[in-house]
């Protein structure tokens, strides 16, 4: 079996749905598992839905069709470079891991940061240092998010947004020895905190945004630069003054801690959590682009941003209105792209009724 979104009017008997479908009231118009015959289009049409996803037996659709329909991170856990992008990240994450571990015993224990920031930059140069870098931490969501894994996930960010940003080959080491560390408080953090389903009581909250002066105060007894400890502090402060701990607002916030918070929120988003799912990268720019531009400093945002766009080029979409197409183009707002359906260009820009909701 294998998941492929249709148009209602070309629902066939036998079809099973894969997903709840919901109308416009929030309510279950035709739940998941149903055995589709063609009484429900008149259900689903009366509903106002348009689109659908089900389930589609393989004997039904050719090689083509089933590569097509592959969500992109499946099709990528099928090569070899996957599996050796596995094998480094646990590698990779093993080795901080043990750093870390060594720290929380001795602060004053020797740090080779030069090794750190190398090793750092080989995993990334091997795989491209692009959007595939992305690509293939995205396919990676199903493993356990240790605060290693997440810690080398945003090294590896970072170091595509310093890229672009133009950052100096020294600004760059130094934001790769900032993104090794900032997140090491949350090893003090009881792991059934950090993974608690549910919503979290205030002295919970509390408890977890702590870990950015539980960070500083160990950082600060180490051998590492004050800007590496400074990270730690305040890579949750937000442009407009809504972050902690400290609430400061603008440049007022270290310079590394700005470009180490959207890597860190990029990688939290596209990341399952036991709370919710992850979320797909057209959807994260969408919430960058919703009130990012207040939050981040755009000099690290902006260009982040449009090279996660460029991955958008070619995609297929399903509109609200039921159609599909593929994008051809961005605008400058990049989740408003031009979009080719059948023989026709549609410009959502100028489309405000129109929006994707979903990218193939």
């Amino acid at each position: 079996m294998f998941n492929k979104n249709i148009l209602v009017t070309d629902i066939r008997a036998g079809m099973i749905m894969a997903a709840d479908a919901v109308g416009a009231n929030g309510s279950v118009v035709v739940p998941k598992s149903t055995v589709l015959s063609q009484r429900y289009m008149a259900r689903l049409t009366n509903a106002g839905i348009k689109a659908i996803s089900v389930y589609i037996p393989d004997y039904i659709a050719t090689p083509e069709e089933l590569r097509e329909s592959a969500p992109q991170e499946n099709r990528i856990k099928d090569t070899p470079e996957y599996q050796d992008f596995r094998r480094d990240l646990l590698a990779v994450a093993g080795e901080l891991s043990e750093v870390f571990e060594r720290l929380m015993i001795n602060p004053r224990a020797d740090i080779d940061s030069d090794y750190l920031v190398s090793t750092i930059k080989k995993f990334s140069e091997k795989y491209g240092e692009t959007i595939h870098v992305l690509e293939l931490l995205q396919a990676s969501r199903d493993f356990d998010d240790s605060i290693y894994i997440h810690t080398v996930g945003v090294c590896l960010i970072s170091i595509i947004i310093g890229l672009k940003a133009q950052f100096s080959d020294q600004q760059l080491n130094e934001l790769i020895l900032c993104s090794i560390f900032y997140d090491i408080g949350k090893i003090t953090i009881p792991e059934e905190l950090l993974n608690k389903q549910g919503r979290l009581t205030e002295d919970e909250l509390e408890e977890i945004r702590s870990h950015t002066t539980l960070g500083y105060s160990l950082l600060t007894q180490t051998s590492l630069p004050e800007f590496v400890s400074l990270c730690a502090l305040h890579h949750h402060e937000r442009y407009d003054g809504s972050g902690y701990p400290e609430g400061l607002k603008g440049q007022e916030i270290p310079f590394y801690a700005r470009y180490i918070a959207i890597a860190d929120v990029y990688y939290a988003m596209t990341s399952k959590r036991p709370y919710r799912e992850d979320i797909c990268t057209f959807d994260v720019v969408s919430a960058f682009e919703k009130d990012g531009y207040s939050k981040y400093d755009v000099a690290g945002l902006i260009p982040f941003l449009n090279c996660l766009a460029q991955s958008f080029i070619g995609s297929h979409v399903i509109l609200n209105d039921g159609t599909d197409g593929k994008i051809i183009m961005l605008n400058e707002r990049l989740t408003r792209p031009i979009i080719k359906v059948a023989s026709e260009f549609v410009d959502l820009m100028r489309h405000s009724e129109l929006e994707i909701i979903k990218v193939m």
